[in-house]
């Protein structure tokens, strides 16, 4: 499925804010994997639909940051009163002989920033990410391979959030894969990049 860009846009946030009185539930939202990689990254070379992938942009831990990709549920998550967004993908990575083809949540942003440009909105927040081994196979959550997006209550919440506990996050090897599969920067603002300062992409070391 093909995603609005607005990654010409000057960046220039109208209205931003941190939300309030979030409670411990969530949203799930699916992203294409990179079948390049062991890690669960997006899809930054366009393998799966020809078409190089942008979000969830884990660099600065935003969804719709640079496209807006299933606008209106990322709109209802911002305004809602949950507090994380889970990421579910398919693994792709035939070399993964247990892994591919299955799908599975690999981790969540907890959101804490909402930021609107016009009638766009994205979320952004402190981001956790988890090898495949370590996530959560969405067969043992009685979810449909078909499912895209879903809202979930505080129990079904917890009990994600208590898999991952202890569990170590790896979100700086997976911006180091971006880094390197993703050599040209393509999927990255190269200029008026509202938060460049924080981008873990100018961080880490490769």
């Amino acid at each position: 499925m093909a995603c609005k860009s607005i990654i010409k846009r000057r960046d220039k946030i109208i209205k931003n804010e941190t939300p309030n009185n979030l409670k411990e539930k969530g949203r799930i939202k699916f992203f294409f994997h990179a079948p390049s990689s062991d890690l669960p990254i997006r899809d930054v070379l366009g393998e799966q639909v020809n078409e190089i992938k942008t979000e969830p942009h884990i660099e600065i831990g935003a969804e719709n940051y640079i496209k807006d990709c299933y606008q209106k549920y990322i709109k209802n998550f911002s305004i809602g009163d949950e507090k994380y967004l889970f990421l579910m993908t398919t693994c792709r990575n035939k070399k993964l002989t247990t892994k591919n083809n299955k799908r599975f949540i690999v981790g969540y942003i907890e959101k804490d920033f909402i930021g609107k440009r016009g009638s766009s909105a994205f979320i952004k927040g402190t981001i956790y990410i988890y090898t495949f081994d370590d996530s959560i196979p969405t067969s043992e959550l009685k979810y449909s391979n078909h499912v895209r997006m879903k809202l979930i209550g505080e129990k079904e919440t917890r009990m994600i959030l208590d898999h991952f506990g202890g569990r170590k996050n790896i979100i700086v090897e997976c911006v180091k894969e971006i880094i390197y599969l993703d050599k040209n920067n393509v999927t990255c603002k190269k200029a008026n990049c509202l938060f460049a300062g924080e981008c873990l992409r100018g961080k880490v070391k490769v």
